[in-house]
This record gives C-alpha cells, structure tokens and sequence, in this order.
C-alpha cells in the first residue's frame, strides 16, 4: 500500500481573531530561529525541547504551536543555509501549519484548537472540486493531514491509501516535447498533445530579445530575465500538472500500473 496525498485549497474570509493568531505565530517562528541561531541548535528535537520553556513564558496557545513554529523556523534556517546568504533570516509572511492535533476537521468549516478548552471556528468556502473531496472524507475514503493556511487560503492535504502491487495491466509513457503517449498491451492508447515546445520556443525568443540590452540597460535586464523566466518556470510545471493529472486518470480508470522512462536531466 502506498500512501497518497492532495493538498486541496480552500478559501475563507479572515476575521481579526484568525489575524492575531497569523500574526503571533510569525512571532513564535521569528523567537524560534533567534534562540536556534544564538544557540548554533539545527536538531528539531532539540530546539523543540529547549525553547519550550521560553516560549511558554511569552505565549499560552496550545502546546503544539511552539512544535510547528520550531519545524518551520528550522526549515528556512535550513534554506538559508544552503543558499550561503549572510545574517539572519525572517519570516515575513503571515502563514502557519497546524498538525491534525491541533484543528478538527468537519467538512464545511475547521475547529482550531487555540489555547485549552478556547477554539476558533472557521467557515470554508468550496466549489465543485473541493465537493469531491470533502463527500470523499465523509465517506471514509480519505483522512485530512497537517494543513497549511494564510489570509486567504487553508490548504488541506487529504491522504488515501492506495494499492499499487496488484494492477491489472501496465501502461509505458513516452514523453516528447509536443506530446506524451501511454500505451498498454490490452491495448490501450492515450496520446496528450502538450503545448511545451510552444512555450519553451516563445520564450527562447523573449529572453533571448532581452539578453541583448544587458550592455545598454544591466538593471532592465536583470528585472525583465527574472521576470519571463519566471513565467516560464510557472507555465511549463502547469502544463506538466495537466499532463500528470490526464495520466493518473486515465491508469486509475483502468487500473493500470505506470512505467515512466528515465527522466533525469531532461529540460
């Protein structure tokens, strides 16, 4: 059995309670990286154990607030690091991820568990596709994981365990960049045509364009290469999302196990 898991967005409205508590927690992920810092501490366990005292002194949330803003405050040390930037790193953004220890789910709104025997009751707005999750949960079929919110979104991974040792059949991709095919001995044929080489083309062209003012105008350059390669980046893992999504589909509609070729170092 293999464990699955789809974060699903969901949006609310913030009241000035969900702000203050937003607000805090960056405040406990800040005090969480200045005692990691000043101690040289790069263990969760540690940090975990270490600051509690401290950050009990400061905050009376909920125990396992002070364990997730260890976890996050250690991750961005950890990418700090390893992009070698110099001082210190902040976290800026209002965002935190609450464990299932720490909020209830119901289906149509989420029961944070704020400090003891105090919730905060949050309503959340859903489409079609999050209905489909949400009738999933109440079915069983799936269970919600550690969730990851902001101002505007709660994002909720669900989890369902999948069999994956015995399919009924096999499908080989072949990925190319104007289209992607899956084939299977029953026979069953998928062909995807993607719009990759459209994109990786048209913005060959712009970036190549803006390659040329380097010599007149450094900065401008600088911004406008960030700026398209950016978009790129953005469009060529959308259209990698699709085509991802079309195959899974199509093998978990005919219960096919999926044989990818190698793809490491393909651009």
């Amino acid at each position: 059995m293999v464990e699955v898991i789809l974060g699903v967005p969901f949006s609310y409205d913030a009241n000035d309670e969900v702000r203050k508590l937003l607000e805090d927690f960056r405040d406990m992920v800040n005090f969480c990286i200045e005692y990691a810092v000043k101690r040289k501490i790069t263990s969760y366990a540690r940090l975990r154990k270490d600051v509690y005292e401290w950050w009990k002194k400061r905050w009376d949330y909920s125990t396992h607030f002070c364990h997730s803003a260890c976890k996050i405050a250690l991750a961005i040390l950890k990418n700090h690091r390893r992009k070698r930037r110099d001082g210190k790193p902040e976290a800026r953004k209002l965002f935190m991820q609450l464990d299932p220890q720490l909020y209830k789910f119901y289906g149509n709104k989420i029961r944070i568990s704020v400090k003891p025997r105090e919730f905060l009751y949050i309503d959340l707005k859903y489409g079609e596709y999050q209905r489909k999750f949400i009738d999933a949960w109440i079915e069983g079929k799936l269970k919600a994981g550690e969730i990851t919110m902001n101002e505007t979104k709660i994002v909720i991974p669900f989890k369902k365990d999948v069999d994956l040792s015995n399919p009924k059949d096999w499908i080989a991709i072949d990925v190319n960049e104007s289209n992607v095919t899956a084939v299977s001995s029953n026979p069953h044929i998928l062909k995807i045509e993607t719009d990759l080489r459209t994109i990786h083309t048209t913005y060959f062209n712009i970036i190549r364009n803006v390659q040329r003012l380097r010599k007149f105008k450094p900065k401008t350059a600088k911004r406008l290469l960030k700026k398209y390669s950016g978009r790129r980046r953005r469009k060529v893992a959308d259209e990698c999302h699709k085509i991802a999504r079309n195959i899974v589909e199509f093998a978990e509609e005919h219960r096919m196990g999926i044989i990818m070729e190698d793809l490491r170092g393909i651009r």
